[in-house]
């Protein structure tokens, strides 16, 4: 077994053995816009489910990066999940771009109006969380933004059983984040009833 003491790594090195230990992660393929009304799309993976009561999810973002400063300005956004389909693009998103360049308007992404925000969503996400900003937590150099659900968007093939909320993950066919340059799919699932 080998040891790492963080208080001995750096921080690039502690974020390569999060980043590669913590794995598959999905993508928060995340639009805002500042308050002229220009239109942000950044992805995050460090991204997950913190509450259903309140709708709560989080994204952690490194610095203060337009994503962050357009949600503490407007405290909206809307969040994606990758699919293969729009995979690339969303890599391209990740460019680092002048805080005046829209990458929705750069890579020529077709948007959608959203329902409860006025955030618009990118129209070829399997699904679309409209979210208002519940706390913002600064941690080190790090902002943890915990954003609070106000409206689901799902694709029609994506929902089995609309009446119970069934959602398919295969239908979904989410990309999650490795490390480095590396992307991963939903593979084999297993099915394990909870004990009672």
């Amino acid at each position: 077994m080998k040891s790492y003491k963080v208080s001995e790594l750096s921080e690039q090195d502690v974020y390569k053995l999060l980043s590669g230990t913590v794995v598959p992660r999905p993508i928060a393929w995340l639009t805002t816009q500042d308050m002229t009304g220009l239109v942000n799309a950044a992805p995050f993976s460090f991204f997950n489910v913190v509450s259903s009561d309140p709708a709560i999810v989080s994204i952690s973002m490194t610095d203060m990066k337009d994503s962050a400063r357009n949600l503490l300005a407007t405290g909206e956004g809307v969040i994606h999940l990758v699919n293969p389909d729009n995979l690339h693009v969303m890599n391209q998103t990740a460019a680092a771009l002048p805080a005046d360049e829209s990458e929705v308007q750069k890579f020529d992404l077709t948007m959608k109006p959203s329902e409860m925000v006025d955030v618009p969503g990118i129209e070829n996400a399997r699904v679309r969380l409209e979210v208002k900003l519940y706390q913002h937590i600064p941690v080190g150099r790090s902002h943890l933004m915990l954003l609070k659900v106000v409206n689901f968007v799902f694709a029609d093939e994506a929902v089995v059983n609309p009446e119970n909320f069934h959602i398919d993950a295969k239908r979904l066919n989410p990309m999650a984040r490795l490390a480095g340059n590396d992307f991963a799919r939903l593979g084999d699932t297993i099915e394990l009833r909870r004990p009672d």
